[in-house]
């Protein structure tokens, strides 16, 4: 079992924490991070952040989503290799075995010199090597399952890991039986925080004063951006702004230069301007202000944004990835759905036209006070002391 220090300021315990390759996966570690930082404040060198090196398991350009998150904070941060197992094998699958080979060299080499006393999962392909190795080394391996399905890596990481942490019960089914224990989510702190000063706070400041008539709508395809959605709301940008002020999350994609287009789009407006703002990203300082101001949420179903806005109770317009194993995205939706407070719009369906559609019904729905939201469930459901939980099942 984790040591605690006889200091209240320290832990003894070393602890790698590993997870990436989407937003979801970062955010859970962040909420795990602040939790730890909060009640053992100077145990900041006693963590290890073990993440990628690639922006996704098939993009090599760029940074990860994790070393965005980690490589210049005070937490320290090692990327490693990886690469996505695969149930079907094509000529990609080769040099993804290539890269969780990489990987496992990596994951020996770190956990070598680090020495932990346990490891914790948030998923994610490049947790898959950390954790192999760390099952070899007879490290203690705990793992935290964020979304209502399982995919591929977590399910194997679950067969070694010592208990499994699970944000929806849902998903205690995928694991061996008494191993799975529901906590909720891993929610970093930041969303609580609303009294942001940075660029994006200060565009909601100017949308405030029409918020009644003009509901703020955020929009974002995840943390890696998605070009559909960013071409849709381009699409509708001009009469939907007749309506709605709109913030865009575009992500850094450098092949498209969405962000860049949709600037060159906004300096057009003329008088509509200010109900109009794109970002790449939304950083942790500016989300809780963000999310405290906003009408209506538009974009992927990943786990931590459904259950973010499960937390808020924000109405939802969601638009899960078709192509995502198990069709995880479309059951996180789901959920919100359930609740009363979402509506899920296929990508196959989503044009300019069915979006903004949908939208104004929200609208209505909204200033007409007619939603279902079930106040009761979602409070059941999307619990804030996940975290809380985790640290006093591991004994920390």
């Amino acid at each position: 079992m984790p040591e605690e220090s006889n200091t209240q300021n320290q832990l003894n315990s070393r602890i790698v924490i590993t997870g990436g390759g989407s937003g979801g996966h970062v955010s859970a570690a962040s909420g795990l991070i602040d939790e730890i930082i909060e009640k053992y404040p100077d145990s900041k060198q006693n963590i290890l952040y073990v993440g990628g090196k690639l922006v996704s398991e098939t993009r090599k350009e760029g940074k990860s989503v994790e070393q965005m998150r980690f490589e210049n904070t005070d937490i320290p941060f090692i990327a490693i290799r990886g690469g996505k197992l695969q149930r079907s094998f094509s000529l990609k699958s080769i040099s993804l075995i290539f890269g969780v080979f990489g990987g496992i060299i990596d994951s020996f080499k770190v956990l070598g010199k680090f020495k932990p006393d346990f490891i914790f999962s948030t998923g994610g392909f490049v947790s898959l090597p950390v954790c192999l190795v760390g099952w070899l080394k007879k490290i203690p391996i705990y793992l935290h399952e964020q979304t209502a399905a399982v995919g591929l890596t977590n399910k194997i990481v679950g067969k070694v890991a010592k208990k499994v942490f699970v944000t929806f019960p849902q998903s205690i089914k995928y694991f061996k039986p008494g191993k799975a224990i529901h906590t909720g989510n891993l929610i970093r702190k930041s969303i609580f925080i609303s009294n942001s000063k940075g660029e994006i706070s200060s565009a909601i400041r100017k949308m405030l004063p029409e918020k009644d008539t003009l509901p703020i709508v955020y929009v974002s395809g995840g943390g890696l951006g998605s070009h559909t959605i960013n071409i849709v709301v381009r699409q509708m940008l001009k009469y939907a702004l007749g309506e709605f002020q709109i913030i865009l999350q575009t992500g850094d994609n450098g092949l498209n230069k969405d962000y860049e287009v949709l600037v060159k789009d906004k300096a057009t407006l003329g008088n509509l301007n200010s109900r109009f703002y794109v970002t790449k990203y939304v950083s942790n300082e500016e989300i809780g202000f963000l999310f405290k101001n906003i009408d209506i949420y538009v974009g992927r179903a990943g786990a931590n944004t459904v259950y973010e806005m499960g937390i808020f109770m924000k109405p939802s317009i969601l638009i899960p990835i078709p192509w995502v194993t198990h069709d995880e995205q479309n059951k996180n939706a789901q959920i919100l759905v359930d609740c009363g407070i979402g509506t899920i719009l296929p990508e196959g369906e989503l044009t300019a036209e069915a979006l903004y559609e949908r939208m104004k019904n929200m609208k209505k729905c909204i200033h007409e006070d007619t939603f279902c939201a079930n106040k009761e469930k979602l409070k059941e459901i999307f619990v804030t002391d996940g975290s809380k939980k985790v640290l006093t099942a591991i004994g920390l």
